[in-house]
């Protein structure tokens, strides 16, 4: 299930915010339902330290966006590493076709499931990032009134 990411305005903020509880809560289930059986025991430990700081509300801590950029990346290289694509060409001299070569992009199931979390976890960092900044803008709009 993919969410709309509300306009990214001060008078958002808390439903943003709201949000991403929301889709924090669709990481987990991501990464218990197509991460955690599809990589090795040792791979888990990020994922695992994902799901605790999530059940503990604590998704505005600033280490769960570095810890979602390494995770992303990981399963970006595990789905890479499922990811074949073949190239075909017909060289066929009748044919009239056009193009006469096209690609065609095969992934694993495994390949499938991680990339299925990898949007989850997109999507939560999208949001997080969005809090982040508006927060951050605030308090250099604030800083800014204080010096004038």
């Amino acid at each position: 299930m993919t969410h709309q990411l509300l306009p990214i305005t001060y008078d958002n903020i808390e439903a943003i915010a709201a949000a991403a509880f929301a889709k924090s809560r669709d990481c987990i289930t991501a990464i218990r339902m197509d991460v955690l059986h599809n990589i090795q025991p040792l791979e888990r430990v990020g994922f695992e330290r994902l799901i605790k700081l999530i059940e503990a509300r604590q998704i505005f801590k600033p280490e769960i966006l570095e810890e979602l950029d390494v995770q992303m990346d990981f399963l970006t290289r595990e789905i890479d590493k499922g990811t074949t694509v073949h190239q075909h060409r017909d060289y066929d001299e009748c044919n009239v076709s056009a193009p006469a070569c096209w690609q065609e992009t095969q992934t694993t199931e495994r390949a499938d499931e991680l990339g299925r979390a990898m949007i989850m976890f997109f999507e939560l960092y999208e949001t997080l990032q969005a809090v982040h900044d508006l927060m951050h803008a605030q308090e250099a709009l604030g800083a800014l009134r204080q010096s004038l």
